[in-house]
């Protein structure tokens, strides 16, 4: 369950992980969050999330590691993903339902940006 009455709590010390992450993996969290809606998966595995308005977490990711985005997209229920990533490498993933709280979804080490190739056929 989302809990939106909160204010974001402080991150524990992030393990240090060598970590290519590449569009494959950005890709892969994206289709899964295609099929599956945040709140719904964190209720049915007994987990609250850490979530806040948009900009207040923004605010707060900026501020206390440097994060900025690096990457979006829109989910096929209309969900912003975004990833955010600081010139250390630490890096975190967001998505804000429409209407809704934005809420942390993951969080880690070893940030590597990659060049993003625009498909030629726009079907692909």
């Amino acid at each position: 369950m989302c809990d939106t009455t909160s204010n974001l709590e402080p991150r524990s010390p992030r393990p240090v992980r060598f970590f290519a992450a590449g569009p494959a993996v950005l890709l892969s969290v994206i289709a899964a969050l295609t099929f599956h809606s945040l709140p719904a998966a964190a209720q049915g595995q007994g987990q609250v999330q850490q979530c806040a308005a948009r900009e207040a977490v923004l605010d707060r990711l900026a501020h206390s590691y440097q994060e900025e985005p690096v990457s979006l997209g829109v989910t096929a229920t209309g969900s912003l993903l975004e990833v955010l990533a600081s010139p250390e490498g630490s890096w975190t993933i967001i998505i804000t339902v429409p209407g809704g709280p934005t809420c942390l979804v993951s969080s880690g080490e070893g940030w590597r940006g990659a060049p993003v190739q625009i498909a030629q056929d726009p079907h692909v």
